[in-house]
């Protein structure tokens, strides 16, 4: 072998044994790379009292139609948007013909009751000469009678005028409640019967919500307790004064009603649609960090941080959330940690290095 290939044959021999002391540099600097620097929080086992989302309408407590009590002639009747006090007349009939009558039966009843005075007088005078023989039995007893007689006319002519009272009494159609008339159906001068609706009438100073909730959270759902209703940008506080147990066949959602406050009339109006937060009552669950439940097609997991500082995969449930803690199912106990920042780009088995303050 000449000295030219000797050479050349030592030049390959030294590039071959670089080219594989650099890959072995590579392999042990892979080996050792940095671990991917994370944020973690503990799973914490904790009674959770969420809140739920539900869509409501503002009702007035009271709404009322005001129908006639009699039959006659409307006199008045109150223009919507006219505010009626409690006790204050909305609508009035034209009842003339009954101040007449009554005149007339107290006339009556004056006359019955001259008569039975006279009667009883008479009674009177004849039995206190009964004893002496003078008048016969038969006239004693035809004037008791016709003094009976006189004091049942007494009787129905003052109930006559207690009927005529109680018809004047309906002359004038009063407001059950303080509010406003939002409906005439029937106008002045207008002959009506008995129980027509001559208008409608909606207390504006006291609202209420009605709220539709799905029927599963019924048996966490608690009266008097508080929750929020949402107009836009309007936040007002609210109680929970009912729930009624019954659920629509059609919607599968029981309806839930608020309370709300005295200033909320300025705020809002009957027939306004709002958003509800309801509070439910406490539920022992896991919750992790909302920004830990990674969502992907095949399901929602957590990158659970193992005791050897590696990333595990752990399936979960997504339950009811209350403000940043979100509660889980899973293969999962409390005080485990799992990776909150940067666990979305985290892969099976990686290194983890937890940053400071975590």
């Amino acid at each position: 072998m000449t000295a030219r290939n000797i050479g050349a044959c030592v030049s390959a021999r030294l590039l071959s044994a670089a080219l594989l002391c650099v890959g072995t540099a590579n392999v042990l600097a892979a080996d050792v790379a940095d671990p991917t620097p994370i944020t973690v929080s503990e799973v914490v086992s904790t009674s959770m009292a969420p809140t739920i989302p539900a869509a409501g309408t503002v009702f007035s407590r009271n709404e009322a139609q005001i129908t006639a009590g009699m039959a006659g002639r409307l006199r008045h009747v109150a223009e919507p948007g006219d505010y009626v006090e409690a006790g204050a007349p909305v609508a009035a009939f034209d009842c003339e013909m009954l101040k007449l009558q009554r005149e007339r039966l107290v006339a009556e009843s004056e006359r019955a009751k001259i008569n039975y005075d006279t009667l009883v007088n008479e009674v009177r005078r004849l039995e206190s000469v009964r004893e002496s023989n003078v008048i016969a039995a038969i006239q004693l007893d035809r004037t008791s009678a016709d003094r009976d007689l006189a004091s049942g006319d007494l009787r129905i002519a003052q109930i006559a005028i207690r009927e005529t009272d109680n018809q004047l009494s309906r002359c004038s159609v009063r407001a059950p409640f303080s509010g406003v008339v939002t409906q005439r159906l029937r106008n002045a001068g207008e002959d009506v019967e008995r129980s027509t609706v001559l208008a409608a009438m909606t207390d504006t100073e006291h609202l209420e919500v009605r709220a539709a909730v799905p029927i599963r959270y019924l048996p966490r759902m608690r009266a008097n307790t508080q929750a929020e209703v949402w107009l836009n940008d309007i936040h007002i506080e609210a109680r929970v004064r009912k729930i009624v147990p019954a659920a629509n066949s059609q919607s599968q959602t029981f309806e839930v009603r608020l309370d709300l406050p005295a200033e909320a009339p300025r705020l809002v109006a009957a027939g306004q649609l709002v958003s509800v937060n309801l509070p439910l009552s406490g539920n022992v669950a896991l919750t992790v960090p909302r920004d830990s439940v990674i969502l992907r097609e095949e399901g929602a997991f957590v990158m659970r941080i193992n005791g050897e500082a590696k990333a595990e995969r752990v399936a979960v449930q997504v339950r009811e959330a209350s403000g940043d803690q979100i509660a889980v199912l899973g293969e999962l106990q409390s005080g485990d940690r799992v990776a909150v920042r940067g666990a979305e780009s985290l892969q099976e088995g990686e290194l983890i290095a937890v940053q400071a303050g975590t």
